[in-house]
């Protein structure tokens, strides 16, 4: 990898990313297409973005993505946001142009791409979607744009929860959503679903941290946990052992990452590469834990 005077660069801003593998698989894509371009983990602490945000505009970044716990906040920063971004409120990638900086949501698209590859197919389906957060903002939008008929939220927070019922009522009127206590009587509801996404950070390795009753899960249904680079979580675990079909963060973050790729360099994104390199610091990581 070079790096001089001409070297453009783009990262992505969070707080507490030590886990991210979006530097591994965008560097892998831009070296895989010979591009002067570097991508880095830009630390940001929660009260610290707008700082942040004035710093790469002054620095000259082409862009960068945003994650936890930044996205609904970055909203507030961008000059323009499009498409879902201006939908969610949520924005997980910025492209700077013409000194302004333009707020997009490529999780939307990312998490399209990723049903579509596993062969999940949400439509006239009912759904349980397990928190409120920025990502699962972008799902519940995703699932919508799907055709699903229902989607249940269930969240600690009922005003979190409010905030996405309302944002998906507006954009998407055809699919039907409600809300459900974050306890065994809300989860009851996963009878009727044939899909659950865990879009929070519950459950990684204790199955009890989700208010959930894993014998509801047949082998006509879908687990899908956002979280990604693991060797599977207890929710993944719990529910493929009752026979349900499971399915990790990989494919979205692969996705999300393709369509921010594009948006920056103008240039379609070397996914077969993106995927090899994901792998390949997966099993590193994985090895070394």
């Amino acid at each position: 990898m070079r790096i001089n005077g001409e070297t453009q660069m783009i990262g992505i801003v969070g707080h507490g990313i030590d886990y991210t593998l979006s530097p591994a698989i965008h560097n892998a894509a831009l070296k895989s297409l010979d591009m002067n371009w570097l991508y880095l983990p830009l630390r940001v602490s929660p009260g610290e973005l707008e700082h942040a945000v004035r710093g790469l505009r002054a620095l000259g970044f082409k862009g960068f993505n945003v994650t936890i716990p930044h996205k609904v906040e970055m909203a507030g920063y961008m000059n323009e946001l499009r498409g879902a971004a201006a939908t969610l409120a949520s924005v997980n990638t910025v492209v700077c142009t013409g000194g302004r900086m333009l707020g997009y949501n490529t999780d939307v698209e990312g998490f399209n791409a990723f049903l579509r590859e596993a062969g999940v197919k949400p439509a006239e389906s009912s759904v349980l979607l397990v928190g409120a957060g920025g990502a699962a903002r972008a799902v519940a939008l995703a699932l919508a744009e799907e055709g699903a008929a229902r989607i249940f939220v269930m969240n600690r927070s009922r005003e979190r929860a409010l905030e996405l019922a309302a944002l998906l009522k507006r954009a998407t009127p055809a699919t039907e959503i409600s809300l459900r206590k974050f306890d065994r009587e809300g989860s009851r509801i996963l009878r009727e679903c044939s899909l659950v996404v865990n879009c929070t950070p519950l459950a990684s390795r204790d199955e009890s941290e989700l208010p959930l009753d894993y014998g509801d899960f047949t082998a006509d249904k879908w687990a899908i946990d956002l979280k990604y680079a693991t060797r599977g979580t207890a929710f993944m675990g719990a529910a493929s052992a009752r026979g349900a079909k499971t399915a990790d963060g990989e494919g979205m973050l692969l996705h999300q990452a393709a369509a921010s790729f594009a948006l920056w360099t103008g240039r379609e994104a070397p996914l077969h590469e993106m995927r090899e390199a994901y792998r390949i610091d997966v099993s590193a990581r994985n090895g070394r834990g």
